[in-house]
């Protein structure tokens, strides 16, 4: 069975309250959802918070899961929105010697990860970080990465095609 339908399996049993089928989401989307928080927040922490919240948001709104659509659109969905969320409620509450302090365990944490990646998606603004993590690590098709970042089709192809042309320019052209 494919992951895109035992995801949607999932959604149809967690929509009858069936909380076990939660695992199976955790198991095709877990890694994906936590690359994704880590990329908007880059904080492991964090990340781990997001991808709580996201598996507590998946519960809560299965009922709105559309049957037919892509599951991994939808809950990729959540997970940017909730890091998105969780980073701009931090920025309002870190004083600035807290954000020095963060921001030095956060390059830590992701220079174990993968260096040489997570320095170049540093250099990236935010949308353009996201849009590369979609587009490339979750592996999303435009029109679902539209949805998640709430743009048009249009807009995703060609903020994608600028994200990676920067991320070409600043690599030395090594990149993609």
């Amino acid at each position: 069975m494919s992951e895109r339908r035992a995801a949607e399996i999932a959604l149809s049993k967690l929509k009858d309250g069936d909380r076990e089928a939660l695992a199976v989401i955790y198991n095709c989307y877990g890694r994906m959802i936590f690359s994704v928080a880590l990329g908007i927040t880059e904080n492991y922490t964090d990340a781990e918070d997001v991808l709580q919240e996201t598996m507590i948001e998946t519960v809560k709104y299965a009922h709105s899961y559309k049957e037919g659509t892509n599951p991994k659109a939808w809950v990729l969905a959540m997970a940017r929105h909730s890091a998105i969320d969780l980073v701009r409620r931090r920025k309002n509450h870190l004083s600035l010697e807290d954000s020095a302090v963060e921001s030095l365990e956060s390059e830590e944490t992701l220079g174990s990860l993968a260096p040489e990646i997570m320095d170049l998606l540093k250099k990236l603004d935010e949308d353009e970080r996201q849009i590369i993590i979609l587009r490339i690590y979750a592996e999303l098709p435009f029109k679902d990465v539209a949805k998640a970042m709430d743009i048009s089709v249009f807009a995703a192809q060609k903020r994608y095609q600028r994200a990676l042309k920067k991320l070409k320019s600043i690599s030395g052209g090594d990149f993609g």
